[in-house]
């Protein structure tokens, strides 16, 4: 569940960008925690955009950390948008979720085809699993790790953004105030915008609702962002602790 909430707020919040230079490559730092234990996961965000050929690629890394690290296996989520700017509005190719955990991956990318206004999934899982068996010649029960892999492919109607894009449109001006939409979501979650510095963000058929409000500065990206009052665990937010940004003419 903390987890959940982390991720959340980093992925609904970390985009307020505005275009500056010819190309850049911006990185930034932030941490995530939850007033009722502190700091409990890291995010990393490189924006890398080229005006001249009209390309972008965003990549968002995220991990938990201290107590939560042990209790989610060593988690570790990564996020990569890439794709093309026509006209201000960004136009994901493909977008990447990969999941790492000890003895656990799990990789999904989406492929873009807009002409066919279709959207293809990949999933790719390993996973080391536990098997038992007796062995006759010891004459006794055997555990034995077994490296499992498996894939699949699914065909997904068009959602012109993925998570990333969504707010990278939201940052231009390219988004409207009310519900949103992106790929692969649910029929029971919904995210609304309120207005540029705020989202409503329902679960489960509004099971689980809150709203996200973001502290924006000069820099390109957000200052800190607050989901208050998360059940018991308290105010969830995501801070920024640095920010390096280089421009190339």
């Amino acid at each position: 569940m903390i987890r959940f909430f982390i991720y959340k707020l980093f992925i609904l919040s970390v985009f307020c960008v505005s275009v500056y230079g010819y190309a850049s490559v911006t990185t930034v730092k932030y941490e995530g925690g939850i007033s009722l234990y502190g700091k409990v996961a890291e995010a990393s965000v490189v924006l890398q955009e080229n005006l001249e050929s009209g390309t972008y690629r965003v990549e968002v890394t995220t991990s938990s950390t201290g107590l939560v690290k042990t209790l989610t296996s060593n988690r570790c989520d990564t996020f990569v948008s890439e794709g093309k700017i026509v006209g201000g509005v960004y136009l994901p190719s493909k977008f990447t979720k990969t999941t790492t955990k000890t003895d656990y991956l799990k990789r999904v990318t989406y492929t873009f085809n807009y002409a066919e206004n279709k959207v293809l999934k990949e999933t790719y899982l390993e996973e080391l699993e536990n098997k038992s068996y007796y062995d006759i010649s010891k004459l006794k029960m055997v555990n034995e790790e077994k490296l499992v892999k498996s894939s699949k492919k699914k065909s997904l109607d068009m959602k012109k953004n993925d998570f990333i894009s969504l707010y990278l449109n939201l940052s231009s001006g390219n988004l409207k105030v009310g519900d949103v939409a992106y790929i692969d979501q649910k029929d029971s979650d919904i995210v609304s915008l309120i207005n540029q510095n705020s989202f409503k963000v329902s679960k489960n058929d509004a099971e689980d609702v809150y709203c996200i409000d973001i502290l924006n500065s000069d820099s390109m990206f957000f200052t800190k962002a607050v989901a208050v009052d998360i059940g018991f665990y308290g105010d969830a937010y995501v801070k920024k602790i640095s920010e390096h940004k280089t421009v190339l003419n």
